[in-house]
């Protein structure tokens, strides 16, 4: 399979499981998922056709699809699924929870069953790791995939976990001005702790304690802010972030390395739903910062 075929599948991927994700929605806005369902199998169909060769006219019909692809399965349901996208976008009639839950399983089942047979590969395996443009994410990425699949959840979990890390580092870098982020809502706190202010703390002197408490807030309060703003969903963010071991980084001359120093009494549960969306949660993050760049060189000036 090609690499344009490839990211084609990907983009159709995608669309279905911004689909999935809002099916989950409350209603009436679980109904949208619908449109989504129906964009996503009709540009699958498409696809289909031109790897089979098939020439397909700008006026077809949804159902003219399954003509054509003789070996296309799911017609009776693709056709179910047609009906209520007409319903709701000509007519304005708002899907039940039953019909999203129902159209939700035979769109998976659709991609399920024809994807091997058009393309040689399974549905899961359709990765969008592809439409990711930072080469050491996707690394990261790739090899939590590959430990997903191999049942290996914790070191999943863990790759994931630093490819967001990973991610932060160069979307900062991209948009710095002189190693200095316009994301930056907080002074640096890096060398004004209680170690390198030589205070010493005990039971009658807290003012150390104190010091470093402001100081790791304050760093909080600007990883929330700077999620949020980046568009990444903040509810998933803290789901994520309760999976993630401890992980240190060090910045060397070429590129960043990191280690997990994970505790004796770990209570993380990496199994194989928390390890997909972990996963899941990182391409969704790098999709939405690779929409806009802030373009430093085009904005400021360089010094001479």
């Amino acid at each position: 399979m090609d690499e344009l075929t490839t990211k084609r599948l990907a983009v159709i991927k995608q669309l279905y499981l911004h689909g999935v994700e809002q099916s989950y929605e409350v209603e009436p806005m679980n109904g949208f998922s619908i449109l989504s369902f129906h964009d996503s199998v009709e540009m699958f169909m498409k696809l289909c056709a031109e790897q089979k060769g098939v020439k397909i006219n700008k006026d077809v019909n949804f159902g003219d699809y399954f003509v054509k692809l003789p070996n296309l399965s799911g017609s009776a349901t693709m056709t179910n699924l047609n009906n209520k996208r007409v319903s709701l976008k000509h007519y304005g009639s708002l899907p039940s929870n039953l019909d999203i839950e129902v159209s939700r399983a035979n769109v998976t089942d659709f991609f399920e069953q024809n994807t091997p047979i058009f393309f040689n590969v399974r549905f899961d395996e359709i990765s969008l790791i592809s439409l990711i443009s930072y080469d050491s994410v996707k690394e990261y990425l790739e090899k939590s995939q590959e430990f997903l699949f191999k049942g290996d959840y914790v070191n999943s979990v863990l790759n994931s976990q630093i490819g967001f890390k990973e991610l932060l580092a160069i979307h900062n870098e991209k948009n710095s001005e002189l190693y200095v982020s316009p994301f930056r809502v907080t002074k640096d706190f890096t060398f004004l702790n209680s170690f390198f202010m030589g205070i010493h703390f005990d039971d009658r002197n807290r003012m150390g304690d104190f010091i470093d408490r402001v100081g790791e807030s304050f760093q909080e309060l600007e990883d929330t802010i700077n999620i949020i703003g980046f568009g990444i969903d903040y509810k998933k963010y803290c789901k994520f972030k309760l999976l993630s071991p401890i992980i240190e980084m060090w910045n060397e001359s070429e590129k960043r390395t990191y280690k997990s120093c994970n505790p004796f009494n770990d209570r993380r549960i990496c199994d194989k739903k928390n390890a997909g969306f972990c996963y899941n949660f990182v391409i969704d993050s790098a999709l939405k910062l690779q929409r806009f760049n802030l373009n430093i060189e085009e904005t400021i000036k360089a010094l001479a």
